[in-house]
């Protein structure tokens, strides 16, 4: 399942989670650290890992 990162606009607090795609699109994220629904995704970068040598 993707990781998603979200960050507070309350307390600030950025943290990560686990979604599956129904679960992503129902939009409803709370801040683990005060409960607030105003949050936003925070687009990270990154790097898939494959078994194939460059």
């Amino acid at each position: 399942m993707p990781t998603y990162s979200y960050k507070c606009r309350k307390c600030k607090k950025q943290y990560e989670e686990i979604l599956s795609l129904k679960e992503y699109s129902e939009g409803k994220r709370k801040c683990p650290k005060c409960g607030s629904e105003d949050v936003f995704q925070v687009l990270d970068l990154f790097t898939p890992k494959t078994s194939r040598k460059a």
